[in-house]
C-alpha cells in the first residue's frame, strides 16, 4: 500500500519542494525526477504488487476512506498515466525554458499529476472526488498559464460573428473550462452523495455488492454521468476544450493524452458494471452511447475545417472521446443481455484510451515544436517543414497514421475494438442509422490527418531558419511514436488484431487524404465554402456559449439586483421600514403633550383596558 501511496504523492511533493527555489532548472529537474520516480513506481506495482483494494480510515463519519483499487483497468492506466506525464514534464523542461512565470507552471504541473493518479487508484467515491477537483483546479491553472493573454497565445482570429469574439485569450479559456467542469461536477457530487445515502457507501467495491442500488433510478445515474461529460468534453460540453489550447502546447498534451480529459471516460468505464444492476441502466447506457457518437462525429467535422494546429489535435481527442464513451454505452447495453461479456467489452473500450493517448501525446508534443520553432500556430503560415525538422516529420507521420486507424498501428487496433462495440449494439438494437454516421466518421478521420500532416510538412511556404528541435523535446515524442508500432505489434499478437468492414471506410478515407493533400498541395472548392463555413465556426455554438448565455446571465444577474436587492432588500430595509417608524414615531410625538391631566387619563385607560383583559382571559 505504501508504494501506491509514493506513486500517488511523489510528484506533489516535488512541486512543493520546487517552490523552495528560485532557480528555474531546479524546479524542472525537481517535478521532473520525481515524475519519473512515480512512473518507475507504477511499474513495479503494475508487476509485483497484487490485485486487491487497501487502504485506511479517513472521515468515518461520512464513509470516506482513502482506499486504492488495483485490478485490471487502474493497474495498466496508471503505468499509462505515470509514464506519460513523465515524458510529457521532460519535454517541458525545455519547452518551458525562460518562461516567465515557472514556479506557477511546474507547482501545477506536479499538482496535476497526483491529482491525475488518485483518480486512477482511487476506490472511494470521497477519495476521487479530491483528485477530480484537484485536476480541475489545475487545468484551470495551466490553461489560463500565459495570464498576460498575448495574441500568439489565443485560440482564434480577433474576429466577430454576429457580435460575439471568436477569439479566445488564456484567461478566458481558463474561466470557461472551470466553469464547464464545475456545471458538471456540481451534478456528480450529488449523485455520490444520493448513493451514500441509499447504500451506505461510495467504494466502487461496496457499490458492486449494494443490493439497495438497484431500485435507485435513471436519474443519479446522469448526475453522475454530467461529471464525466463534461471532464472529457462530451457534446454540448466539449467547446471548453478546444480553446483549452491556450495553454502551453505541453499542458494541452497533458491533458488530451492520457491526464484530465480521460479522467471522464475511465470513471464511466469503471463504474459500468455497477450500474449495469441498476433499474434504467438500459436508458442510462443508450444516452452514453448515443452521446458519444454525437460528439465524435461533431468533433471531427470541426477537426477537419480548423485552421490551427492544436485545434485540429483537440477536435481529434474530443472525436475519440466520443469514440470512447459510445463504447462504454454499448458495452453497457450489451452485457445486460450477455452479463459474462460485459467485463471483455468494457475492456476493448479501455484499450482505446490507451492507443489514443500514446498517439496523442505524441503529436501535441511534435506539433508543439513545430509551433516553437516556426513560430505560429497557423496551418498554412509554414510548409515543407520535413526539410528541416526531419525526425519531427517521421515521428508525426507515425503518429498520425496510428491516430486516424492504419493498420498495424496501435490506433487501429483499439479504435477497430472499440467501435465495434458500437456496431454490435447498433446490430442488437436494431438501430441502423447509426451505421453511416460512424462510417462517415471512420471516413473522415484520415482526412483530416493527412490534411495536417501535408499542409505543414509536404506543401505550402517553406520558412527561411527552421531547425530541428532540442534533443529534449523530440526524444520523447519520438520515443511515443516508435511505441505506436510496438504496441500494435504487441496488441495484435496478445489481444486481437480485428479486420472488419470499417476498415474499408478507413482506408477509403485515407486514399482521399493522401490525393488531396499528400500528392495533391490541398482541395478548395467555392461550392463548399457554405459548408466549411459552418464547421470551421464550429456550429456557431461559441454565439450560444461567449454570447446567448452570458446575456441571459447578467439580465438574470440585472434581474435579481432590480428586484430583489434594490427593490426587496434596499426598498424595505432603507424605506418601508424607516417610513413605518417615523411614521409611528410622529404619532406617538403629538400624544407628549406636556399636560399632566392628559397624563392621568392614558393612565386610568391603560388601568381599565388591562383590567379588561384579565377579565376576558
Amino acid at each position: 500500500m505504501e508504494v501506491v501511496f509514493l506513486a500517488i504523492f511523489i510528484p506533489l511533493l516535488a512541486s512543493v519542494i520546487s517552490l523552495f527555489s528560485a532557480s528555474e532548472k531546479f524546479k524542472a529537474w525537481a517535478v521532473t525526477t520525481g515524475t519519473f520516480l512515480s512512473a518507475l513506481l507504477a511499474t513495479y506495482i503494475y508487476f509485483a504488487v497484487s490485485p486487491g483494494v487497501y487502504g485506511v480510515a479517513w472521515i468515518q463519519s461520512i464513509g470516506a476512506e482513502i482506499k486504492v483499487r488495483l485490478n485490471e483497468y487502474s493497474l495498466p492506466m496508471g503505468v499509462l498515466v505515470a509514464w506519460l506525464v513523465a515524458a510529457i514534464s521532460l519535454y517541458s523542461v525545455k519547452y518551458m525554458e525562460g518562461d516567465y512565470r515557472p514556479g506557477w507552471y511546474w507547482f501545477f504541473f506536479g499538482f496535476f499529476a497526483t491529482s491525475m493518479m488518485i483518480i486512477v487508484y482511487a476506490d472511494n467515491l470521497w477519495f476521487l472526488l479530491a483528485g477530480w477537483e484537484g485536476v480541475g483546479l489545475a487545468s484551470w491553472a495551466l490553461i489560463g498559464h500565459w495570464y498576460r493573454d498575448e495574441y500568439d497565445k489565443w485560440v482564434g482570429r480577433e474576429e466577430r460573428v454576429l457580435g460575439v469574439p471568436y477569439w479566445w485569450t488564456p484567461s478566458k479559456a481558463g474561466l470557461r473550462a472551470i466553469l464547464t467542469v464545475r456545471f458538471g461536477d456540481a451534478f456528480f457530487l450529488i449523485a455520490i452523495a444520493i448513493f451514500f445515502i441509499t447504500a451506505g457507501t461510495v467504494s466502487l467495491k461496496g457499490l458492486e455488492n449494494a443490493e439497495s442500488l438497484k431500485a435507485l433510478g435513471v436519474i443519479p445515474l446522469l448526475f453522475f454521468a454530467l461529471g464525466p461529460f463534461t471532464k472529457s468534453a462530451q457534446f454540448p460540453f466539449h467547446e471548453w476544450l478546444l480553446t483549452a489550447m491556450t495553454g502551453p502546447t505541453s499542458v494541452s498534451a497533458l491533458i488530451h493524452a492520457a491526464t484530465m480529459v480521460k479522467a471522464g471516460v475511465y470513471v464511466l468505464i469503471v463504474t459500468a458494471p455497477i450500474f449495469s444492476l441498476v433499474s434504467g441502466a438500459q436508458l442510462y447506457f443508450w444516452i452514453v452511447m448515443a452521446i458519444g457518437v454525437v460528439t465524435a462525429l461533431t468533433a471531427t467535422l470541426i477537426a477537419l475545417s480548423a485552421m490551427e494546429f492544436k485545434l485540429v489535435l483537440a477536435g481529434s481527442t474530443a472525436a475519440n472521446l466520443g469514440i470512447i464513451a459510445a463504447a462504454t454505452g454499448a458495452a453497457g447495453l450489451l452485457g445486460l443481455h450477455e452479463e459474462e461479456a460485459l467485463s471483455v467489452l468494457l475492456f476493448y473500450a479501455f484499450l482505446h484510451i490507451v492507443g489514443h493517448a500514446v498517439s496523442k501525446a505524441s503529436l501535441f508534443m511534435g506539433f508543439g515544436a513545430v509551433i516553437h520553432e516556426a513560430g505560429t500556430r497557423f496551418i498554412g503560415d509554414v510548409g515543407r517543414l520535413w526539410r528541416h525538422m526531419k525526425i519531427t516529420a517521421v515521428a508525426m507521420a507515425l503518429s498520425m497514421l496510428s491516430l486516424v486507424g492504419i493498420p498495424p498501428f496501435i490506433g487501429y487496433i483499439t479504435k477497430d475494438l472499440a467501435l465495434e462495440n458500437v456496431f454490435e449494439a447498433a446490430h442488437a438494437y436494431h438501430f441502423d442509422l447509426l451505421l453511416p454516421v460512424l462510417y462517415l466518421l471512420l471516413f473522415i478521420t484520415p482526412i483530416y490527418g493527412l490534411r495536417l500532416l501535408g499542409l505543414t510538412f509536404i506543401h505550402g511556404k517553406e520558412p527561411e531558419e527552421v531547425h530541428e528541435a532540442h534533443p529534449v523535446m523530440w526524444l520523447p515524442y519520438t520515443a511515443l511514436a516508435v511505441a505506436t508500432i510496438a504496441l500494435g505489434g504487441y496488441f495484435a499478437a496478445v489481444v486481437k488484431f480485428p479486420v472488419t468492414e470499417a476498415l474499408l471506410a478507413v482506408l477509403a478515407g485515407f486514399l482521399t487524404g493522401f490525393v488531396l493533400y499528400i500528392w495533391l498541395p490541398g482541395f478548395k472548392s467555392e461550392s463548399l465554402r457554405p459548408l466549411w463555413e459552418v464547421l470551421y465556426r464550429r456550429f456557431y455554438l461559441p454565439i450560444l456559449y461567449d454570447g446567448v448565455f452570458p446575456s441571459l446571465f447578467t439580465w438574470f444577474a440585472k434581474f435579481i439586483y432590480v428586484v430583489f436587492d434594490k427593490g426587496l432588500f434596499d426598498g424595505l430595509y432603507h424605506n418601508v421600514l424607516p417610513g413605518v417608524f417615523e411614521s409611528v414615531s410622529n404619532w406617538a410625538r403629538r400624544l407628549i403633550t406636556g399636560n399632566l391631566s392628559l397624563y392621568v387619563l392614558y393612565g386610568i385607560v391603560g388601568i381599565l383596558v388591562t383590567l379588561l383583559l384579565l377579565v376576558l382571559i
